[in-house]
């Protein structure tokens, strides 16, 4: 079959690979395909809330930013400027902040208040990525015999307001599950873990997938993630190197929990302290799982100091190494009550302030923001976006 001019420009698109074309198709159908594609850089430069309501306003615009390759291309684009995303207090409305990288200004992103939402608790942000936020509120259904406690999981677009409520999973009795993030390269593909359980001693995993809608249970969960008062429902976690982890002890010879794609689990000690030490000097209760410099890492506060470790994996051997171990201005009264990073940055938030130290200067920094009191504060690195809280399944490259 004989292609059309537009078609195989179509094709040249889709396979991204070199065409020969006529000297006709490069004077008329390129230079169409070329404003196309202007048009569509130019978009993609457009803040996410503003891309919105620019939907409305065109339908050429509509289309143009409705395909699978818009969102990515405006994903690309909005990484090159990631902020923190922060929900100060866990409370009936979820009310969002940005926080700039650059100069740590903050401004209020939009309120997230779904109306399917369990009115039993609150909503509470367990999980950034590709601009979604991955959110839990505690479901009570006190029709059963014995009241039954389990999670509204939510995925939901800070930027377009967009909310999707995940279908229950299996039953878990007497435990509040347990819940993981996890992504992959392809936008379209993100994974839920879920930990629960089926009797006194049996603890199971189940995955919900992006692509396909639904549950499915994976097995057997050889460890459980810790309870710690700073994150509620054992959801303290972090996805890294195509993995999950969560903090399972932090006695001696404590242990992390990890899970990969394909639902293998691990389990690993952490970091070891040499015996001479006090116990404030060895692994803390002010312990927090981080991705450093894109690797997993631990940091561990002590008093007037912070140790950064990284866990090394050459191929052959795997290895804690401690990295960095900071002075800091960080009071023993002072309850650091979340940790996270982005780039050269570690950030730690309490009750009042931020402090940000920078690694390369070695220079720390206090800045007041959203007052968070002690209850639950929520941040992340995150990438402003508006791509649909399914992922954009079933979308092609066209959008067609």
């Amino acid at each position: 079959m004989v292609l059309t001019s537009a078609q195989r420009i179509k094709r040249m698109r889709l396979e991204e690979q070199p065409l020969e074309l006529s000297r006709a198709e490069k004077t008329d159908t390129w230079k169409i395909v070329d404003v196309e594609f202007i048009f569509m850089e130019i978009l993609s430069r457009v803040s996410a809330k503003s891309l919105s309501s620019f939907k409305t306003l065109s339908k050429h615009w509509c289309k143009s930013s409705g395909t699978k390759y818009f969102y990515e291309l405006q994903l690309e684009k909005s990484r090159k400027n990631p902020s923190f995303i922060v929900c100060p207090i866990m409370e009936a409305a979820m009310k969002l902040y940005l926080r700039y990288a650059k100069n740590f200004k903050h401004s209020l992103l939009n309120t997230i208040d779904p109306s399917q939402r369990s009115q039993e608790d609150f909503m509470y942000m367990i999980s950034s990525f590709n601009g979604l936020i991955c959110c839990v509120n505690l479901f009570c259904d006190e029709d059963v015999e014995s009241k039954f406690s389990d999670l509204q999981i939510w995925i939901c677009n800070p930027c377009t307001r967009e909310t999707l409520l995940l279908p229950q999973g299996s039953p878990s009795f007497d435990f509040v599950p347990s819940v993981g993030v996890a992504y992959g390269s392809d936008i379209c593909d993100y994974r839920i873990f879920r930990i629960f359980c089926v009797g006194v001693g049996y603890y199971f995993c189940e995955v919900y997938s992006s692509r396909n809608g639904s549950w499915k249970n994976i097995g057997f969960v050889p460890r459980l993630p810790m309870r710690s008062g700073l994150r509620p429902f054992r959801t303290g976690h972090i996805f890294v190197g195509g993995k999950i982890y969560w903090l399972v002890s932090l006695d001696e010879l404590g242990e992390i929990l990890s899970v990969d794609l394909e639902g293998r689990f691990e389990v690993m000690n952490l970091p070891k302290y040499s015996d001479d030490l006090n116990d404030e000097n060895k692994i803390t209760e002010a312990t927090h799982l981080l991705i450093f410099q894109g690797s997993l890492a631990l940091v561990v506060l002590h008093p007037c100091q912070m140790d950064i470790w990284v866990w090394k994996d050459d191929g052959e051997k795997y290895s804690w190494d401690l990295v960095l171990a900071i002075d800091t201005p960080i009071r023993d009264e002072e309850l650091v009550l979340s940790v996270t990073s982005l780039k050269n940055k570690l950030v730690c938030v309490n009750e009042t302030h931020w402090r940000i130290y920078d690694v390369e200067t070695k220079i720390w920094r206090k800045i007041r923001g959203p007052r968070t009191g002690f209850c639950n504060p929520a941040i992340f690195p995150f990438t402003e976006s508006i791509l649909p809280c399914n992922g954009g399944v079933g979308l092609t490259v066209e959008g067609t």
